[in-house]
C-alpha cells in the first residue's frame, strides 16, 4: 500500500552550522499523525546510508525517519536531522 501525503503540510528542517547546509523535508501522511522525513543524499552527493529498500520520494530522496505526532515541532526536527547527520559522520 502506497503512502499518501497531504502536501497542504510540508516542513523543512535544516542544519546551517559549521559552514554546512544541509536541508530535509517532512512531509504529514494523510491517513496518520506520522511526519515522514527525506534528504537527498544524491544531490548533496553523499552516500545514501539508509535500508535499500527504504522509501524514497521523488524529488525529495529518501526517508531517513519518521516523527509520530499529529504536529511536528521545527525545533526537535532539526535536532532529531542534527543527529542523524552526526551519528553517520556527514558532519
Amino acid at each position: 500500500m502506497a503512502i499518501l501525503y497531504d502536501d497542504k503540510y510540508h516542513l523543512h528542517l535544516g542544519y546551517y552550522e559549521d559552514n554546512c547546509d544541509y536541508e530535509s523535508i517532512a512531509f504529514k501522511r494523510q491517513s496518520e499523525d506520522v511526519w515522514d522525513v527525506f534528504f537527498d543524499f544524491k544531490g548533496y552527493g553523499i552516500n545514501n546510508i539508509t535500508l535499500e529498500n527504504e522509501l524514497t520520494l521523488q524529488p525529495y530522496g529518501t526517508r531517513i525517519f519518521s516523527i509520530d505526532n499529529k504536529e511536528v515541532d521545527y525545533d526537535i526536527g532539526v535536532q532529531q536531522f542534527k543527529r542523524l547527520l552526526f551519528i553517520n559522520k556527514i558532519i
